[in-house]
Parts: C-alpha cells; structure tokens; sequence
C-alpha cells in the first residue's frame, strides 16, 4: 500500500513497553550500498545496547531482530517497491509496520519508545500531493502527484472532429461538422466548442482535487486555454498555470520530472509565507508562538495545530540533555499526538525563523 499522510497520526501513537524498532533504508537503483548500510546499523543497534546497563532489554531487542530477519530480508530486496523504506516493529508486541515512499530516507537503526518518525516526516515534506493538469486542443489529462510518484487519472477527452466530450464515451456537447459551414467559421466554431469544453470539464477537475486532496493543482499548456480552466474552477486547491508545452507521449514519472522545479518553487513560496505569518502571528500577540521553550510547553498543552520546524535546527538541545533530532522527534511526536500538522521548513522559508530560533507554531487558542 502506498504511503498516505494519515500513516504518520497512526505512526506517531505506535509504541511499546519496552520499544519500537525503528529501521529505514534507501535502495539506490543498481547498487546493494542500501543493504549494507542499514545491516551495518542494525549491528550497531545489538552493540550499542549490549554495551548498555539494561541487559534484559538488549536481549530481547537482539530476540525481536532475529524473529523480524524475514521481515528485514524483504525489506531490503531490491524488487520490492520504493525507494525509501521503512519498518516499524514493538519489541514486547507482535506487531509489525511496513511504509514506502519513492524518496530517500536515509539509513538508520534505532530503539525509541514510539516509532521514530523524523526520517519519513523530512522526506514526503518535498513531494506533498499535487495535480497537473495538461491542458490541450484533444482535451485534459489529470496526473495524482504524492511522494515522490505520480499516476495518470481518468482524461477528459475532446474529440475535434465531432467538437463532443466524454470521461469514458459519453458525448455531452452537440456535434460539430464542416458541412455547409465556411471554414473560417468552422474554426470560430470549433474554438467556442473547446471553450465550452474546458468551462464544462472543470467540475470533474475540481472533483478529483478534493478527492485526492491535492494543496496545489497545475495547468499546462497554451495560456488561451489554461486561463479559461483556471476561470472556471472553484476554489479549492492554488492553481498556478504553466505556459509550457507537455509532450504527450510521457509518461506519468516523466510528467512529475518535468514540473518538479515549478512544484518545488511554488512550495518554497508557501512554506515561506506560512513561516512569515506563523512569526507575524505571534508577535502581534495572535495565535502564534516562537521560541522554544514556550512552543514545547504550548505542544504539551495540546495547543499547537501547525508546527514549523527549520530543518536544518540545531537549537540549544544539549541544555536539555537531548540531541537536536531526539528534540526534533519529540516535537513531532507531540503535534500529531494531538492532531496537529508539521512542516519542515528548507534554507528559504527557515530564514524567516532565524531571530525566532528555527521553530514557530499556529495555534487552536
């Protein structure tokens, strides 16, 4: 099953007695390093904690690996799906979790009381879902971006030689033919018949946003035609139109590369004024906070809706007897705990936060 934003709430309340297992690898295409890198941290994991005083803990970590080698063993072949991998297991429990995006995760090993989250949360941060559209004179063809992969959906389709419509057969416009009609007005015709098309194709558009819950929704193509979509679109996710040709023979991985770089801008753009109202917020004496101290215990007041966290923060964790990641990790533990939302903000938008100490929050009161 492929990974979906709601995983990470269910994630975030998966623990244990005596811990989770927490294992992330990254299979790079044409290469075992990925194997060996998180095999390499799973031997640390068994040394770390044998080192340990809990001996009694360290054994049955060491007992739950050796049950879980099947589990690791398919994890780590290189058939399977996805880039970035993920898998976690409850030492004392018997149950078993598995995720996959088609992004990098890194590589690591460790034992925490909950499943450790800060790997998977950085990663789908860059590919959160998405529509493309292009737009064009045979008609409109939807693509689902998320994590990393991309599907094509159902197209709306425009046949020019009979100026009719359909999702799947089903002609809604009258026909069109050049018999008895001048060619200059059969071409006047046939642009008032793709107008038509594009305003009437919008609700099936706008279904599939809300449908797969898409924050941002691209149009390709000739502008004369985008803005013509983009008008009649209700509101709902941004619309950004693209003026730029989509060649229609690529595929759906091909589509996503393509519009990658505008996907990336338009979310640096969102992520920095999300930031710069998160700040503005708090120091107006809305619903905002800043620095942390106060956002740590706002988050286990269960205040917080909307964590923004610089992703490259140091902070002054040490103070606190923790790592920066192990802070990192608590808060966004704390922020889906209570059904919060987290955005790991990247160098552009965490500039924002700088005076701020790399972490704001919106808050519910």
């Amino acid at each position: 099953m492929v990974f979906d934003q709601a995983d990470l709430r269910e994630l975030a309340a998966f623990g244990d007695e005596v811990g989770v297992l927490s294992l992330y690898t990254t299979m790079e295409p044409g290469t075992q390093a990925g194997r060996t890198r998180l095999r390499n941290e799973i031997a640390a994991l068994r040394q770390e904690l044998a080192a340990g005083p809990d001996q009694e803990r360290a054994r049955l970590v060491g007992l739950r690996l050796d049950l879980l080698e099947p589990r690791i063993t398919e994890l780590l072949d290189p058939a399977g799906p996805g880039i970035g991998r993920a898998l976690f297991a409850q030492v004392a429990g018997d149950e078993v979790r598995t995720e996959w995006v088609q992004l990098p995760v890194g590589d690591l090993a460790v034992l925490k009381e909950h499943a450790y989250l800060l790997p998977l949360v950085t990663a789908v941060q860059a590919d959160k879902p998405a529509g493309v559209a292009r737009v064009g004179r045979d008609g409109v063809r939807l693509f689902d971006s998320r994590y990393g992969l991309a599907e094509e959906l159902k197209p709306v389709i425009f046949n020019k030689a009979t100026a009719e419509w359909s999702r799947g057969g089903s002609p809604t416009l009258p026909g069109l033919s050049r018999g008895g009609i001048h060619p200059d007005r059969f071409d006047q015709r046939l642009e008032e018949h793709l107008t038509k098309f594009l305003r009437d194709s919008a609700p099936h558009v706008a279904g599939q946003a809300r449908r797969l819950g898409w924050e941002t929704l691209l149009l390709v193509g000739d502008p004369r035609d985008t803005s013509v979509l983009a008008e009649a679109l209700p509101a709902g996710p941004e619309i950004v139109e693209v003026d730029a040709v989509l060649d229609h023979a690529l595929s759906p991985s091909e589509v996503l590369e393509f519009v990658r770089p505008t996907l990336d801008e338009v979310r640096a753009r969102n992520d920095t004024a999300l930031a710069v109202r998160a700040r503005d917020l708090a120091l107006s004496g809305g619903n905002g906070a800043v620095r942390l101290d106060d956002i740590l215990s706002l988050l286990r007041q269960g205040r917080v809706e909307h964590l923004l966290l610089d992703e490259a923060g140091r902070w002054n964790a040490e103070l606190m007897g923790v790592t920066p990641e192990e802070l990192k990790e608590e808060m966004i533990e704390l922020t889906f705990e209570y059904g919060g939302d987290v955005t790991m903000l990247e160098t552009g938008a965490a500039e924002e936060l700088a005076e701020a100490g790399g972490v704001a929050a919106m808050l519910r009161w």
